[in-house]
């Protein structure tokens, strides 16, 4: 019985893993189709200032306009995004 109880909970965080996924990919698609300049915060907290290149199924393909790595290009795979959001710059 604990070993059902254990495999329930696992699918319930595979399931949010997914539909986090799916949500971010969706809205990195949005700002690939509008040219939207992007913030991506992952999960060993780097923070990416950049524009979205290329989108498959494992990763989100950018290239850094500003920062550490600015004019590099990175890929990140998509379970490590815990944050993206459209950049804005802040008015001093």
């Amino acid at each position: 019985m604990e070993k059902f109880k254990y495999l329930s909970a696992l699918e319930t965080v595979m399931e949010t893993v997914k539909d986090n996924i799916e949500r971010v990919k969706g809205k990195a698609e949005i700002f690939l189709k509008n040219h939207i300049a992007a913030f991506i915060v992952d999960t060993s907290d780097n923070y990416y200032f950049c524009h979205i290149i290329y989108i498959d199924d494992n990763y989100i393909y950018i290239k850094n306009f500003s920062g550490k790595r600015k004019g590099e290009k990175d890929k990140i795979i998509w379970f490590d995004i815990i944050k993206l959001e459209a950049y804005r710059e802040e008015e001093e």
